[in-house]
C-alpha cells in the first residue's frame, strides 16, 4: 500500500465546504418543496405525508405528520454555525408542529428522531442564549413540546415486562386491538430509548420517563443469556420471550449495545458500563470473527445463524472507538469500505463473500460516523480520504436537482423516491465534522455525546440525580474500567494485512453487461440465448405467464451467472414498480347480453390495464362497435385497415408487444383496443388483473386493455350472437354487477370448493361428480367438467323441437373436438358452461337464478346428443373440419342463397373458434420446440416451479386441436 500523504488544509476546508452546499442543497430541497411534510421525495420533488402519499409498510411509522425531517435537523443547523437559520426553524416548530395526531408511529423512531431532535434544540438555544446572546425571546416552549410527546409515548410502556410496545397512536395511545395484539418489539427498539427519555426527565423534572427507561432496560438485561451473555433481536413484550434469538450488532440490536454504553457516559450510572462490557466481551468473543462480525444463536453461540452482514453494524466501529478499542475497530471499518469500493456504497445487506445480498442503501449515516470519530481517535489523514470517496459518491450518484435521492439498487445505480430525515440529521452533519477544524465549530463537542441519532445532550446532565439507582452486583475485573489499548496506535498497521481483502475474494467484473432486464424482450431470440447463458431458464406457468429460474450451475461462466443474478434482481425490481404504479386505475369492459327470454342485462368485466396508452378514469369512456383483427394477434400489416376505423379493435396477446399491437391498431384508426389473453382457462377471478408494459416511448393516445380468456369468451360469445353490437371502455368501479352469483349457492360453494380442495391435494380426486346423458358422460370437477364420448347400444335417439342454428353450429364445434379425438374428450369450463346456459337453454328467470351446476353439465349433454344423433341434417367428416350445412328440405339455390345471407355471422363464428381455441395451439407449439428455456415435464408437475402440462396431454392436445381448426371456405 502507498504511502499515504497528508490532505492539505485547503483541500480539506474545500471538502468542509462541499459538504456544506450538499446540507443545504437538501435542506432548501426540503423546505422550499416539502415542508410541513414529514419527509422529501427527491425525484417527484414533492413532500412525502403519512395517510396522502402511498404506503410503503413499516418504514411509514417513523411518520407522523408533525415536520420529521425538519425537527431531525435543527442541531445540525447549530453544527454549521447558521444561528439564524436555526432560530427561524424552530419558530416554525413552535408555531406549526402538533403531536395531536390520530396515527400510528414507531415508539423507536419517535424517540430518537423525534424527542431527541426537539430536546437537542432546546438545550442548544438556552446554550446560545447564554453564550452567543441570541434567542433572547426563547422561554422553554420546545421543552413543552417535547414533554407532551413524552407523554404521548408513555402509555407503550403499559405491558407485563414494561418493555414497551414498538408502535402506539399518537392521540389515542394504545386503544386499539391491532395495537394491543402486537406483541412483538425488537431489541434496539427497546433499548434506545434511556437517553433521551432520561434528558426529559432531568431536564423537566419529571422523574416518569427515565424511571420507564430504567425499567425497560433492566427488563431487558434480565433477558439475556445467562450462559453467553448476547441478546436476541425480536422478543414479546407481554412474556419477556425470544421470538428471534440471532444475535448480531446490525439491524433490531445495534443501538441497544450502544445505548449501554452512552447511557453510563451521559448519567454515570455504573451498571450501564457493568452491562456493556459483559455484552461487548461477547460480541468480540462469539460474533467478531476477524474484521467481519456475523450473527450467531445466542443460545448456540459458536453457530452463525446467517451468512451475510448488514449495513447497519457499521456503527460499531465508532463505538469501539467511544470504548478505546481501536485496533478491532480499524479492521472492521477498513472491511467495510473496500465493500464500499466495490459497490460504489455499502448495500443494506452483503454476504461473506462480500457480494450483494439486498442492493438498497437509502444514504445511511453509520459508515460515516464511525469514519468521524476514527479520524478523531486517531489524526489518521486517511480516513479524510474515505470521507472524501463517500463525498464523491454522493454528489455522483445521489444527488439530483431537487435533494440527495437514495440509491434503491447499488448494482444498477437507480434512484428510489426517497430522503430520510436521518440525511440531513446525521450523513452530512457528520460529513460535514469530518472535515471541519475544532475552531470552526461555535460549540466543544467534547461536551456533549451523540445519540443514536446524531443529537447532541450535554454531559452536565449526570449532575441531575432524578433516579435511585438499582443495586446491581458490578464485575469488577481488572482493567473494567480501562480502555483496551492507547490512542498512539497507528492504524496503517492494522490496515496493512487487510489489502485487497474484498477484491480477492469477490473479484471486480470487468466489461460492459451484455443484456439488462430493461432491455429484456421475449420475443428476441437473441436476448433468451444470452439470458440462458446466465443460467436462466424460463418456465411456463398454467395461467400464461412465465416464471424465471435462476441457477448458478448452469451459467456459461461465473462471470456470466454473476450478471444473471443481477439481471433476476432488476425484474424483481421492475416487478415491484409495476405494482407499486397505483395512479392507474382498473379498466372494464362493458356490453349488453340478450338471453332467450328476452331480457337485456349489461354485462361487466374486469380488464387490466396499460402502462402506455389513455387510462379512462372517472367518467371518461370509450364506446362503439367492436372488429376482431385479422391476423388474430396483430402482429404484422392489417389487411382490413378501412374496417378498424372508428372501432374497438379485439386482438390475443402473443408474437410482439403489446404497445406494438395498440401502435398498429391505432395507426389504422381503432379508438381503442381489447388484447385477449392467450392462455386458456385464465380469469379475474383466479388470477391478478394484467398489466401491459410499454416501451418507453408515449406515441399511444388510444385506451389499451386486457382480458383473461374466460372473461373475454363472455364478450365473444355475445358477439358470436350480434356482431353489430356496442361495447364500452370504462373505468372498473367496484359496484358494478358480474355476474351475480346467488348469495347462499357462493357460501355454499365456498365451502364445498374449500373440501374438494382439501381432496384433491391429499386424495389426488378431481372430479367431484359424473353424470351420464346417452352416449356421453362428464365427469365435474372445481372449474372445468370434462365430458367423454363412448358409443351407447340400444341408445334412445333424442330429439329436439325447434332448431337453432348458431347453437347446432357451437354444438357441432364442441362435438368435433370429442368425436375426433384419440381421448374422445373435451374440458369445458364452469364458467362458459354457466355462459351456454344463460344464453342458449331457455330456462326460466327462476331457473336462470339457481346455480346448479349438476343440472347445467346435464342440460349440455341432451344438447350434445341432440347434435349428434342430427345424422340426417349434417355430416361430421372424419377428418375434423367444418362441413357444409345441407338440410334435405333446401335445393342447391336454397342454401347458396342462405349461405350468402348469412356469410358474415359464419365468418364471425368461424373467428369466435378461433380465438376459443387458438390459445392451446399456440401454446402447444411453443412448447413442442423442445428447447432448453422451456420445461416440459413427462409426468404430471408436483410443485408451482414445473410446468403443469404433460408431455402425453400436449400430444392429444396437439391432434385434438388440429381437427378444431375451421377452414372459412367451407364455411
Amino acid at each position: 500500500m502507498d504511502e499515504l500523504k497528508p490532505m492539505s488544509r485547503i483541500e480539506r476546508l474545500k471538502l468542509r465546504e462541499e459538504a456544506r452546499d450538499m446540507f443545504y442543497h437538501a435542506y432548501y430541497a426540503y423546505m422550499e418543496n416539502a415542508y410541513p411534510a414529514d419527509e422529501l421525495m427527491p425525484l417527484s420533488c414533492a413532500g412525502r405525508y403519512r395517510g396522502f402519499t402511498p404506503n410503503r409498510g413499516d418504514i411509514d411509522d417513523s411518520l407522523g405528520n408533525f415536520s420529521l425531517t425538519l425537527i431531525d435537523t435543527l442541531d445540525t443547523l447549530v453544527i454549521l454555525g447558521d444561528l439564524e437559520e436555526f432560530e427561524h426553524a424552530i419558530k416554525l416548530v413552535i408555531k406549526e408542529v402538533s403531536f395531536n395526531n390520530d396515527v400510528v408511529v414507531s415508539v423507536f423512531e419517535t424517540n430518537i428522531r423525534v424527542l431527541g431532535g426537539i430536546l437537542s434544540a432546546h438545550i442548544l438555544a438556552e446554550y446560545l442564549q447564554q453564550n452567543a446572546g441570541i434567542l433572547t425571546w426563547y422561554k422553554g416552549e420546545l421543552l413543552h413540546l417535547a414533554k407532551d410527546l413524552g407523554y404521548r409515548l408513555l402509555p407503550a410502556f403499559n405491558t407485563t415486562t414494561g418493555i414497551p410496545y414498538s408502535r402506539i397512536n399518537l392521540k389515542y395511545g394504545i386503544k386499539s386491538d391491532r395495537l394491543e395484539s402486537s406483541r412483538e418489539t425488537c431489541t434496539a427498539c427497546a433499548g434506545s430509548i434511556i437517553l433521551e427519555m432520561a434528558a426529559l426527565s432531568r431536564l423537566t423534572g419529571e422523574l416518569v420517563f427515565e424511571e420507564k427507561a430504567h425499567r425497560a432496560m433492566d427488563e431487558l438485561w434480565k433477558m439475556r443469556h445467562r450462559s453467553s451473555d448476547l441478546m436476541g433481536t425480536v422478543l414479546n413484550v407481554h412474556s419477556g420471550d425470544w421470538i428471534r434469538r440471532d444475535s448480531g450488532v446490525g439491524a433490531g440490536i445495534d443501538s441497544y449495545y450502544e445505548y449501554c454504553l452512552k447511557a453510563y457516559i451521559l448519567l454515570g450510572d455504573d451498571r450501564y458500563l457493568n452491562r456493556f462490557n459483559r455484552h461487548y466481551n461477547a460480541v468480540m468473543k462469539y460474533i467478531s470473527q476477524g474484521p467481519m462480525l456475523l450473527d450467531v444463536h445466542m443460545h448456540r453461540p459458536h453457530t452463525n445463524s446467517r451468512n451475510y452482514m448488514d449495513a447497519l453494524l457499521a456503527f460499531w466501529p465508532g463505538l469501539q472507538v467511544l470504548k478505546g478499542d481501536i485496533k478491532p475497530a480499524v479492521e472492521t471499518h477498513e472491511m467495510l469500505y473496500q465493500v464500499m469500493q466495490r459497490h460504489k456504497f455499502i448495500p443494506e445487506a452483503f454476504t461473506t463473500d462480500f457480494q450483494v445480498h439486498w442492493g438498497n442503501h437509502p444514504l445511511r449515516p453509520e459508515f460515516l460516523e464511525s469514519t468521524y470519530f476514527l479520524y478523531s481517535a486517531t489524526n489518521d489523514p486517511y480516513y479524510l480520504e474515505v470521507g472524501k470517496y463517500v463525498l464523491k459518491s454522493l454528489q455522483k450518484y445521489a444527488r439530483v436537482p431537487c435533494g440527495y435521492a437514495a440509491v434503491n439498487d447499488v448494482r444498477t445505480g437507480r434512484q428510489e423516491d426517497r430522503m430520510d430525515s436521518f440525511v440531513l440529521a446525521e450523513t452530512f452533519k457528520y460529513l460535514y465534522l469530518l472535515f471541519a477544524d475544532p475552531e470552526d465549530l461555535i460549540l466543544n463537542l467534547d461536551e456533549f455525546i451523540f445519540t443514536t441519532e446524531g443529537h447532541l445532550l450535554p454531559l452536565t446532565l449526570a449532575n441531575y440525580k432524578n433516579h435511585t439507582a438499582v443495586e446491581e452486583d458490578l464485575d469488577d475485573y481488572e482493567f473494567a474500567r480501562v480502555c483496551p489499548n492507547s490512542l498512539s496506535l497507528f492504524p496503517e498497521s492494522v490496515r496493512k494485512p487487510l489489502r485487497n481483502m474484498v477484491d480477492g475474494m469477490c473479484p471486480r467484473r470487468m466489461g460492459k453487461r451484455r443484456l439488462t432486464a430493461q432491455e429484456f424482450s421475449a420475443s428476441n431470440v437473441n436476448h433468451l440465448k444470452i439470458i440462458k447463458d446466465m443460467g436462466i431458464s424460463i418456465i411456463a406457468l398454467n395461467d400464461g405467464r412465465v416464471q424465471l429460474l435462476h441457477t448458478f450451475s448452469t451459467a456459461r461462466s461465473p462471470a456470466d451467472a454473476e450478471e444473471g443474478l443481477l439481471f433476476m434482481q432488476e425484474m424483481v425490481e421492475i416487478s415491484k414498480i409495476q405494482q407499486q404504479q397505483t395512479d392507474a386505475a382498473p379498466q372494464a369492459v362493458s356490453f349488453p347480453m340478450k338471453y332467450n327470454n328476452g331480457e337485456i342485462q349489461t354485462i361487466t368485466v374486469p380488464a387490466g390495464l396499460s402502462h402506455f396508452g389513455k387510462n379512462l378514469k372517472g367518467n371518461d369512456k370509450v364506446t362503439a362497435k367492436t372488429i376482431i383483427i385479422h391476423p388474430f394477434r396483430a402482429c404484422t400489416d392489417l389487411p382490413q385497415r378501412e374496417k378498424i376505423k372508428g372501432k374497438i379493435a379485439i386482438m390475443e396477446r402473443g408474437d410482439c408487444m403489446f404497445v406494438e399491437k395498440a401502435r398498429r391498431v391505432q395507426k389504422a384508426g381503432a379508438v381503442g383496443a381489447i388484447i385477449i389473453d392467450n392462455a386458456r382457462g385464465s380469469s379475474a377471478e383466479s388470477y391478478p388483473l394484467f398489466s401491459m408494459s410499454g416501451d418507453g416511448t408515449d406515441d399511444i393516445k388510444i385506451p389499451t386493455v386486457f382480458l383473461f380468456s374466460q372473461d373475454a369468451s363472455k364478450l365473444l360469445l355475445t358477439l358470436s350472437k350480434d356482431p353489430f353490437i356496442e361495447v364500452t371502455m370504462s373505468e372498473w368501479k367496484r359496484d358494478t354487477e358480474v355476474w351475480p352469483p346467488n348469495e347462499e349457492e357462493s357460501v355454499f360453494q365456498k365451502l364445498k370448493l374449500s373440501v374438494q380442495e382439501f381432496l384433491n391435494k391429499h386424495t389426488g380426486i378431481a372430479f367431484t361428480k359424473t353424470i351420464v346423458v346417452g352416449s356421453f358422460q362428464a365427469d365435474i370437477g372445481l372449474d372445468k367438467i370434462r365430458i367423454t364420448h363412448e358409443k351407447a347400444e340400444n341408445e334412445e335417439l333424442p330429439t329436439e323441437e325447434v332448431t337453432n342454428y348458431q347453437w347446432s353450429q357451437i354444438r357441432k364445434g364442441l362435438l368435433n373436438s370429442i368425436v375426433n379425438s384419440d381421448t374422445h374428450e373435451l374440458f369445458v369450463p364452469i364458467n362458459i358452461l354457466r355462459i351456454y346456459y344463460q344464453t342458449l337453454s331457455g330456462a326460466t328467470n327462476e331457473d336462470l337464478k339457481d346455480h346448479d351446476i349438476f343440472k347445467q353439465t346435464e342440460w349440455l349433454l341432451r344438447e350434445l346428443n341432440i347434435e349428434y344423433h342430427r345424422k340426417d341434417d349434417d355430416i361430421i367428416k372424419e377428418n375434423g373440419d367444418l362441413i357444409n350445412f345441407m338440410p334435405d328440405s333446401e335445393t342447391g339455390a336454397d342454401i347458396s342463397e342462405n349461405l350468402e345471407k348469412n356469410r358474415k355471422k359464419i365468418e364471425r363464428l368461424n373467428t369466435i373458434f378461433q380465438v376459443l381455441n387458438q390459445i392451446e395451439r399456440d401454446v402447444i407449439d411453443e412448447l413442442k420446440k423442445k428447447n432448453d428455456d422451456l420445461i416440459v415435464t413427462d409426468e404430471a408437475a408436483k410443485s408451482l416451479d414445473k410446468v403443469i402440462i404433460t408431455q402425453e396431454s400436449l400430444d392429444h392436445s396437439s391432434q385434438n386441436q388440429k381437427k378444431m381448426d375451421v377452414k372459412k371456405d367451407e364455411l
